[in-house]
């Protein structure tokens, strides 16, 4: 096998704690399920094949419960191996968005507003991505416009004092920072 594809087959289990927090409840689901659909198929057989009154009964009973089982067994045993690549392949296409979102969120915290959140073509969690980086992009056209504010400030307050209409100017800037500063909340 290459490198490549076990590096791809690793890569499935990105968040090893909730991915199979996940698929270790699914499956414990599927087997609660599984369980009562073979105890309601199942229960007339046993019910027949432990009844002491007819031998006969009892002899076509376990013959027909030891074939369900060789059947059930190996049908139960597919499914279960089924079920868990479904749920390994549904909780990386979870998990993964996860992790980017994780990413984007410390990369924020650190001041930087640059990194977006990009997923996979399957991915889950699209429109949340597409919420964040929307919000990202705002925060970023909000910031950009406070710089500039900024810096017109700086250029009105160096010539304000030579002239007191630029004093003024100098206060209309202040309070278009002002306003820029007022849209973010503590």
């Amino acid at each position: 096998m290459s490198k490549d594809h076990e590096r791809k087959l690793r890569n499935y289990v990105i968040n090893r704690s909730l991915q199979l927090r996940l698929i270790f409840v699914s499956l414990g689901y599927m087997a609660i399920t599984l369980a009562v659909t073979l105890a309601f198929a199942l229960l007339p057989v046993l019910h027949a094949m432990f009844d002491p009154s007819d031998p006969n009964a009892q002899y076509e009973a376990a013959q027909v419960f030891l074939l369900l089982a060789q059947r059930l067994v190996p049908a139960v045993l597919v499914l279960f191996l089924f079920f868990f690549v479904h749920l390994v392949i549904m909780t990386h296409r979870i998990c993964g968005p996860l992790v980017n979102f994780t990413r984007t969120f410390e990369s924020i915290a650190e001041g930087n507003l640059s990194r977006r959140i990009r997923l996979r073509e399957r991915d889950y969690l699209r429109d949340e991505a597409e919420m964040v980086n929307e919000a990202l992009d705002s925060l970023t056209d909000q910031l950009t416009a406070l710089r500039q504010e900024n810096l017109a400030l700086a250029e009105s307050l160096e010539k304000a004092s030579h002239n007191p209409e630029m004093l003024t100017e100098a206060r209309r800037r202040n309070d278009r920072i002002d306003e820029l500063l007022s849209t973010f909340h503590p």
